[in-house]
């Protein structure tokens, strides 16, 4: 639910700043909000983890390809959170935040290749794809703010709709035990 609300102060922040108002600082704070809401994601993840782990014969076993979601939500999480607050700071904005973007395009493709999660892997892909492609344009300094904003939009669209299959998964889970 959390990630869902993250998304969607995402996708609001991008709305309101290819207004005009505000650009850099919105795109900033969206860019803050993004990685909390990725590292809610790796915390999700690595809480199903730990609940699904075995111990078998006094072996603990748990699935490695989780382990690698939760790194990656969790290191792209901190990337961007860390991005955002120097962008706030104006420590050269539209560049940090044109790499944020490009983190968290990877960032999807990492997890969605850890989980294998079948049910949003369209949105990952393209708001990963989105995501890289519009923050290499950005760095390369074409309309840097827009297609920030416009990255972070995809972003915020595609975290959306895969925290959304994500949480009918868990509540499906839920129902059958």
């Amino acid at each position: 639910m959390m990630e869902a609300i993250g998304a969607i102060a995402t996708i609001a922040l991008a709305i309101v700043g290819l207004t005009g108002i505000w650009p850099a600082i919105l795109a900033s704070v969206a860019t803050i909000v993004t990685g909390a809401a990725f590292l809610i994601e790796g915390g999700s993840f690595g809480a199903s983890t730990v609940a699904s782990s075995s111990n078998l014969g006094g072996v603990s076993t748990v699935n490695t390809e989780s382990n690698a979601g939760v790194s990656s939500a969790f290191l792209g999480g901190v990337a961007g959170i860390v991005l955002g607050i120097l962008a706030l700071l104006n420590v050269v904005a539209p560049t940090l935040l044109a790499v944020s973007l490009i983190v968290f395009g990877a960032t999807f493709f990492l997890t969605m290749l850890a989980t294998g999660d079948g049910f949003s892997s369209g949105a990952q892909i393209m708001g990963g794809l989105a995501a890289l492609v519009l923050g290499i344009l950005a760095v390369c300094g074409v309309a840097q703010m827009s297609l920030i904003l416009v990255g972070l939009l995809c972003v915020g669209g595609a975290g959306l709709f895969a925290g959304s299959a994500l949480g009918m998964r868990a509540m499906s889970k839920q129902q059958q035990y």
